[in-house]
């Protein structure tokens, strides 16, 4: 019986992984952070351990920030040093989780329901990766279907202040609903929304009545095994208007 030999590398630069990839078309597995469920698909024959790629880096400028792709959910809480992403965080994942689990991997299985992209989303990042060397906006890289990619570093432009709500079950619930509100350098306000698996645009806020335009149209058909379209629509009012009463408290501050 023939047995198939894996081949494992650690390449030290993202130059070598590049050149690894395009000599070793669909042949190669990649080990991006911590993941929930690892597997070694057909035809992976080459294991390429990242760790030493330097892709978990943090580059901080005038504008913003840089970080890698393998860098955990709990260094990126640290670089956004943000008390609403960290609501969102902790509601999500457990501290384990939070430092372990790379930006990579969270992005690969990422959808609507949860409230760490939710908050991702509202600030706006682009997102660089193996398959998107130019970068893309966050909610297109997400529908270009990134299983099997790997984030090579995410973009952040410089933001004032972001505010979450959520309403789950429980506390510690996926929240049914979620809204987030940024508010960005040049004072303009940007909005996601979410509580389904449908990762929804993002909404640039001119007036709150604008915006209860906005959440009503996302949510108008947001049926599903766990709630209503009425009741979400209702709730994401709500949050909105607390969201963006977060916000304006720190502008008068």
């Amino acid at each position: 019986m023939n047995e198939t030999v894996i081949e494992y590398l650690r390449p030290g630069s993202l130059e070598e992984v590049m050149r690894l990839r395009d000599d070793n078309p669909e042949r190669i597995k990649y080990l991006a952070g911590g993941s929930f469920k690892p597997t070694l698909e057909d035809g992976k024959t080459i294991i390429v351990d990242l760790q030493d790629a330097g892709l978990d880096c943090l580059e901080i400028t005038d504008q913003g920030f840089t970080i890698g792709g393998l860098a955990t959910l709990q260094d990126l809480e640290t670089a956004l040093n943000s008390p609403g992403f960290y609501q969102a965080l902790s509601t999500e994942y457990g501290l384990n989780v939070r430092n372990t689990l790379s930006i990579s991997n969270y992005l690969a299985q990422a959808n609507g329901r949860s409230p760490v992209l939710i908050c991702l989303l509202a600030l706006n990042p682009v997102v660089y990766s193996l398959e998107h060397p130019d970068g893309l906006s966050l909610r297109d890289f997400l529908l270009s279907n990134p299983t099997g990619d790997v984030v090579t570093k995410v973009k952040f432009p410089k933001f004032h202040k972001l505010s979450y709500e959520g309403v789950g079950r429980s506390p510690k619930d996926l929240p049914l609903v979620s809204v987030t509100a940024s508010r960005q350098m040049d004072g303009c306000i940007r909005v996601a929304c979410g509580g389904t698996i449908e990762i929804w645009e993002p909404f640039e806020l001119l007036q709150q009545v604008d915006g209860i335009k906005q959440v009503s149209n996302l949510y108008q058909n947001a049926d599903d095994a766990w709630a209503s379209a009425e009741y979400r629509l209702d709730v994401a009012q709500v949050l909105l208007r607390r969201a963006l009463q977060r916000l304006e408290r720190t502008q008068e501050a």
